[in-house]
C-alpha cells in the first residue's frame, strides 16, 4: 500500500511535467540531425548556440535517476501511467524531462549577465567540490564511455546554480503575494441525509416520496436535537455522533474554498454558510442532493488556509516562470522541439546505460 501511494504521487508529479512540456518545446519544423562530434564530445542536441554533448546529458540523467530512485525505489522505471500507450512509461517521461530541464537551464543562464547574476568564489568552490564528488562516484569506464570530465561536471553544477538565481530574480521582480482572503479555506460539517441510492455500477436511483419524507423528518429531528440539548461544540463531535446514529454514510467534515462551496452547493448554501458563526448549526436545508444540517467549524480554517497559500503561490510561480521561459526560448531557438531536435540514437545509448538498465 505504501509503495502504491508513492507511485501515485510520482505519477502526479510526472503528469505535471507533461503539462509543462509545451512551454519548453517549440512547434517549428523538424531539424534533421546526424550524429556529430564537437570539441567537447558527441553532440546530443543543439539549442540555439548551445552544443549539448553526451557527458553533459549523462550528468543530468544520473542526477534525475538518483533522485527518483531515492524517493520511489529502484523499480520505479517499470511503472506505467494509466491508459497505457506509447510514451507513458516512467522511463520515457524521464527522457523528455531531462531534455526540458537542460533547455530550461540554458534559457535562464542566457539572461544571467543582463540581470547581473554571478557566482561568488565561495559558491564556485562549493560547486567544484560537488563536481569532484560526482566524478569520483563513477567508474573509469563510465567516465570514458559517457565522455565525462571534471570540467563538464563543473559546468553543469555552475549553470544550475546560476539558473536558480535567475529564477529567484524573476520571482522577486513579480513580487508574488497571496493574501488570507485569496487562499481562504472554510471547514464545516455536512450532516447529509441523501435522497437517492447508487449501485456498484454507478446507477443512481432516486428515493420514493415516502423515503424522501422520512429523510426530511429525520433531518428535522436531528436539527431539533442539536438545538434543544447541550451538545453544541466547535469541533463537530456532537453532529458527528448524530450522523452515526442516523447511519448517514455520506455525512462528513468538509474543507473547501468559497469557490468550491458555491460550485458544489449553490448560491443559497454559500450565503447561508458565510452568514454563520463558528460552532453554529443551520436549520434543515434542501438541495438537489437531499437534506442537510450544517455546522460551521471554522469560517477561516487558518491551518488549511496557510496550506492553500502555498499551493496558490506555487501555481503563480509556475505561471510566472512559464511565461518568461516561453518568451525567452522563442528568442533563443523557436524551432527546438523534443524529440525532433534530439539525436535519439545517441540519447538512447545514454539512457540505456542509466535508467534503461535498472
Amino acid at each position: 500500500m505504501k509503495y502504491n501511494r508513492r507511485c501515485r504521487k510520482l505519477i502526479a508529479i510526472l503528469l505535471c511535467i507533461c503539462l509543462m512540456v509545451p512551454m519548453l518545446s517549440g512547434c517549428g519544423e523538424k531539424k534533421e540531425e546526424e550524429t556529430k562530434q564537437t570539441s567537447s564530445g558527441t553532440l546530443v542536441f543543439q539549442y540555439g548556440n548551445n552544443l549539448v554533448t553526451k557527458g553533459e546529458v549523462y550528468i543530468y540523467i544520473e542526477t534525475v535517476r538518483e533522485r527518483y530512485e531515492m524517493q520511489y525505489g529502484s523499480d520505479v522505471w517499470q511503472t506505467v501511467l494509466p491508459d497505457g500507450g506509447a510514451g507513458t512509461s516512467m522511463e520515457n517521461l524521464t527522457r523528455e524531462e531531462v531534455v526540458n530541464e537542460i533547455v530550461r537551464v540554458k534559457t535562464l543562464c542566457a539572461h544571467a549577465e543582463e540581470l547581473g547574476i554571478t557566482l561568488g568564489d565561495d559558491e564556485l568552490a562549493e560547486l567544484n567540490q560537488k563536481a569532484d564528488d560526482f566524478c569520483e562516484g563513477l567508474t573509469d569506464e563510465q567516465l570514458q564511455n559517457m565522455e565525462i570530465t571534471k570540467e563538464k561536471a563543473e559546468k553543469v553544477m555552475q549553470e544550475n546554480a546560476i539558473a536558480s538565481k535567475v529564477e529567484a530574480k524573476i520571482l522577486d521582480d513579480r513580487k508574488i503575494e497571496i493574501s488570507d482572503e485569496e487562499a481562504r479555506m472554510t471547514t464545516f460539517y455536512d450532516m447529509y441525509f441523501e435522497c437517492y441510492s447508487m449501485d456498484e455500477n454507478g446507477v443512481v436511483t432516486p428515493y420514493t416520496e415516502e423515503q424522501k419524507d422520512q429523510q426530511y423528518k429525520n433531518a428535522l429531528q436531528a436539527c431539533a436535537t442539536l438545538a434543544a440539548t447541550d451538545l453544541k461544540d466547535v469541533a463537530g463531535a456532537a453532529i458527528e455522533r448524530l450522523a452515526e446514529y442516523y447511519q448517514l454514510n455520506e455525512a462528513k467534515m468538509q474543507t473547501m474554498s468559497p469557490k468550491d462551496i458555491l460550485e458544489t452547493y449553490g448560491q443559497d448554501v454559500y450565503d447561508l454558510l458565510y452568514n454563520m458563526e463558528n460552532g453554529q448549526y443551520s436549520t434543515v436545508v434542501e438541495t438537489q442532493y437531499g437534506y442537510h444540517v450544517f455546522q460551521m467549524i471554522a469560517l477561516t480554517d487558518q491551518t488549511k488556509t496557510n496550506e492553500q497559500k502555498i499551493v496558490l503561490y506555487n501555481q503563480q510561480v509556475q505561471e510566472a516562470l512559464s511565461d518568461t521561459l516561453t518568451k525567452w526560448q522563442a528568442q533563443i531557438d523557436p524551432i527546438f522541439k523534443y524529440p525532433d531536435s534530439v539525436d535519439m540514437d545517441v540519447y538512447d545509448t545514454i539512457v540505456n546505460d542509466t535508467v534503461g538498465t535498472k
